[in-house]
């Protein structure tokens, strides 16, 4: 059960398409002003006047930022701290999958950078703003990825001995998304003790497994092939954006933090992700990496 959203701000970072594109279109329709964030710019205005269309909601707009950077990052959250009176809800949704060894701008694996990284900052520099909208809420997209691999290194946060040098690798790929998808996981949980009392809730997001997005566009080779011929048989993306709804406005989930959840229902997240020591040591590494402690 959704509630009417009129007069509350959502900001949808990766809303230029897929996932994050559908969430602000149905919290358009539900009268919310919606913040479409994301680093394609043409993609993104075109997805902004279409949801105007769609939604009949003016109150629509486009803001391009480019995640895995810190200045940027700085730059869209100190737009946003000055353009809005408040903030009610944060879809922290952006994400990247590629193959290709990149470091972002600050010099950090471009997985990490964009999926938990540039997220984490963004929502420290907007946490004031959060708090003195409250009730507010914050959903960070992760994956059921998180639990297929063995953890953090924190002898190697940028995957350095994964890609072995290599310039591609697809094994490497995975194992910089599942390290970054289980930060975003440790971080919620973490988040959401440092957050009791405030009105703040946050929860994490698995949308499901190969869900039909373009989010595999940078894939190369069989795996890229293989993602075509499937395409048809993968996960309907309108259903799994349906948690980001619930989650983001049902008055069912009033005062829920702390949560993973999977069309619309709790889930299991990994062994590794409740790690209290991991959360602590991720919380200290990401305020050094980002510069926000």
């Amino acid at each position: 059960m959704s509630e009417d959203m009129e007069g509350k701000v959502c900001l949808v970072t990766g809303a230029a398409s897929g996932l994050g594109r559908i969430a602000a279109r149905e919290l358009a329709k539900l009268g919310a002003r919606v913040v479409l964030v994301d680093i394609e710019i043409e993609e993104g205005r075109e997805a902004r006047d279409e949801i105007i269309s769609l939604s009949g909601n003016k109150n629509v707009e486009f803001l391009g930022c480019d995640i895995s950077s810190f200045t940027q990052v700085r730059s869209l959250a100190d737009d946003v701290m000055t353009r809005y009176s408040k903030l009610n809800v944060l879809i922290n949704n952006a994400g990247l999958t590629q193959p290709l060894y990149t470091l972002s701008d600050d010099g950090f694996e471009s997985h990490m950078a964009t999926c938990h990284l540039g997220h984490f900052l963004l929502t420290q520099l907007l946490l004031n703003k959060l708090k003195s909208s409250a009730p507010a809420r914050i959903l960070q997209v992760s994956s059921d990825a998180h639990k297929a691999g063995p953890g953090l290194d924190w002898d190697d946060m940028n995957c350095e001995k994964i890609w072995k040098g290599r310039k591609v690798s697809k094994r490497g790929a995975f194992v910089a998304y599942q390290r970054a998808k289980l930060a975003m996981v440790l971080y919620t949980y973490e988040l959401a003790k440092r957050l009791e009392g405030t009105g703040v809730t946050v929860n994490a997001i698995s949308p499901g497994y190969f869900v039909r997005t373009n989010v595999y566009r940078h894939m190369r080779g069989m795996f890229k092939i293989w993602i075509w011929l499937v395409r048809p048989f993968l996960a309907d993306p309108e259903r799994s954006a349906q948690t980001y709804i619930y989650l983001a406005t049902s008055p069912e989930v009033d005062g829920v933090s702390g949560k993973y959840w999977e069309y619309c229902a709790l889930k299991e997240s990994s062994l590794q992700s409740h790690d209290e020591a991991q959360m602590q040591r991720l919380w200290t590494w990401s305020e050094e990496a980002t510069e926000s402690a």
